[in-house]
């Protein structure tokens, strides 16, 4: 049968015999498909883009809330401290090494979970220098890499050595415990006084026979610690008690506690002096002097200079570590 009539579409799609055009079902041209994908791909292109452009500026600025949300100063100053401490009690290039990973995680732990616990009330007092309320990160975001750094802080506490680890860890666990629940209290100092008290024993603990610290060193450091609290809350008393914060330097109030700030900070660096066995030579007299002349620093500047209580507290407690490292028995008892 050999009929004449057109082919209907679908023979003429496949390029039957007699097909004499292109497909024309559903009112598509060949330049609709063609208009369709170009359309698709301008699309992606855009969504690429877009995702180029902001992800480059919202990983730096996610970055830079972090780096300081974590309050960078004090975790520095105290992880400088305590690995000085812990090269000098002879842990070694690796203990020393190690340890300074161990209490740089714990303090970005403690320091993030401040600001994540803090963050209503920090945007209720208009604090914008915090990075959750100036918008540099989120609160989740910070609360995600508290618990980060603390999962980090567990193992490498450990590997210093199992009473070391426990040390350190029970010194993390009470600056948690201040920022969740006791830093509106009458006994905020107690977190700090027990964890720089802490310090010694951590020290004490890596020594061949794992001797035990003594008694004035492990003082020194609670009262170093009673001081280091004065001056980390002293710049925001106003503000803490028009939140609600009721903790001990807020109630004390900001006169009493710049007059108060020097006492702790004497009082540590007069049992370095005096407490070891033997005289005390030239050198202990002179880190008396120096402490005593940051101690003025701070209390002059105090009003003038927000920062300056806190920059005097750990000035002091570095002299205080140089003098430990000059004085025997610094983590033993005799």
């Amino acid at each position: 049968m050999t009929g004449s009539g057109e082919l209907p579409d679908e023979t003429a799609a496949i390029g039957g015999e007699g097909a004499a055009g292109p497909v024309r079902r559903a009112g598509l041209a060949p330049a609709d498909f063609t208009g369709e994908a170009d359309g698709r791909r301008r699309a992606a292109r855009t969504v690429a883009q877009a995702v180029a452009q902001a992800v480059p500026r919202r990983v730096p600025r996610t970055v830079a809330g972090l780096a300081r949300a974590c309050h960078p100063g004090p975790a520095a100053a105290v992880t400088i401290l305590v690995a000085a401490l812990v090269a000098v009690a002879g842990w070694g290039p690796a203990g020393t090494a190690l340890t300074a990973l161990a209490v740089l995680t714990g303090q970005l732990s403690v320091g993030w979970c401040n600001d994540a616990a803090d963050a209503a009330v920090d945007a209720a007092a208009g604090r914008t220098a915090k990075p959750i309320v100036a918008g540099l990160v989120s609160a989740r975001t910070v609360r995600v890499a508290a618990f980060s750094a603390l999962a980090a802080c567990v193992p490498l506490s450990l590997a210093c050595g199992v009473v070391a680890g426990v040390t350190h860890l029970s010194a993390v666990a009470a600056a948690w415990v201040y920022n969740l629940w006791l830093k509106g209290t009458a006994a905020s100092w107690a977190p700090y006084a027990a964890g720089f008290g802490a310090v010694p024993v951590f020290v004490a603990a890596g020594t061949p026979g794992h001797a035990l610290p003594a008694w004035w060193a492990v003082l020194a450091a609670a009262l170093l610690g009673c001081a280091a609290h004065l001056a980390n809350v002293l710049p925001d008393i106003e503000t803490d008690v028009a939140t609600g914060v009721r903790g001990w330097p807020q109630r004390l109030g900001s006169a009493r506690v710049r007059v108060l700030l020097p006492l702790p900070l004497l009082a540590a660096s007069a049992l370095l002096v005096v407490a070891p066995p033997g005289p005390a030579g030239p050198v202990r007299w002179l880190a008396l002097a120096g402490v005593a002349g940051c101690a003025a620093a701070g209390l002059l500047l105090g009003r003038r200079v927000p920062v300056a209580p806190f920059a005097a507290a750990i000035g002091a407690a570095g002299i205080d570590v140089l003098l430990l490292a000059v004085t025997p028995g610094v983590v033993t008892a005799g």
